[in-house]
């Protein structure tokens, strides 16, 4: 039953203009005005009330990890120097320019002895820009082999201390068979010469 049909009640007139859609935009409008006036506030504090949590949570973590507390200045200092002293460590166990050919020649006879056949290699080589006197010799091969084989032979070269294995991708056609399809990528590293400086 419509409002005009009720007896005995007379609606205002802008009320009966706005009718039962009206009445639920403005009922929503009110609610929406009542969250904005009473609940908005409390959660903007919660929610500063959050970011201050984590403020101060940062805070006692950067403190930690810096050593703020209780931690002395040659404490610091010595963190400071333990990535130059590996560095330096690194440096000093790499093999020189006159060992290249070694290093070369035992990746290929390690595949030889575990029988990985290697067809192709492909070098690249280029001088490292962030470790001046560094060398970067890449080998990049080819394999079809069983694949007990080429796993033997990944973890001898994983045992080289000049050398870094950069890509391996491996493919196994046929399922029944060990046999797979890989494109292994290595690095080798050595230190080379300084270059002689010519007299003035």
């Amino acid at each position: 039953m419509s409002a005009q049909r009720m007896p005995g009640l007379r609606w205002p007139a802008w009320l009966r203009q706005l009718g039962w859609p009206g009445l639920l935009g403005a009922g929503l409008l009110l609610a929406c005005a009542g969250f904005i006036q009473f609940e908005l506030p409390q959660r903007r504090a919660d929610v500063a009330q959050a970011e201050s949590d984590a403020r101060r949570l940062r805070h006692g973590l950067l403190e930690r990890t810096n050593g703020v507390n209780g931690a002395s200045r040659g404490e610091a200092t010595s963190r400071q120097e333990a990535p130059m002293q590996a560095w330096s460590r690194l440096w000093a166990g790499l093999p020189d320019e006159g060992q290249r050919l070694v290093l070369q020649g035992r990746v290929l006879a390690s595949a030889a002895q575990v029988g990985v056949p290697l067809q192709a290699v492909q070098w690249q080589g280029e001088a490292v820009k962030w470790g001046p006197g560094l060398w970067r010799q890449r080998m990049t091969m080819p394999v079809q082999a069983p694949y007990p084989a080429l796993r033997t032979w990944l973890d001898r070269l994983q045992r080289e201390p000049a050398l870094s294995v950069d890509t391996i991708d491996i493919q196994r056609n046929d399922l029944t068979s060990d046999q797979v399809q890989a494109q292994v990528s290595v690095s080798l590293w050595w230190r080379q010469p300084k270059p002689k400086q010519e007299a003035p």
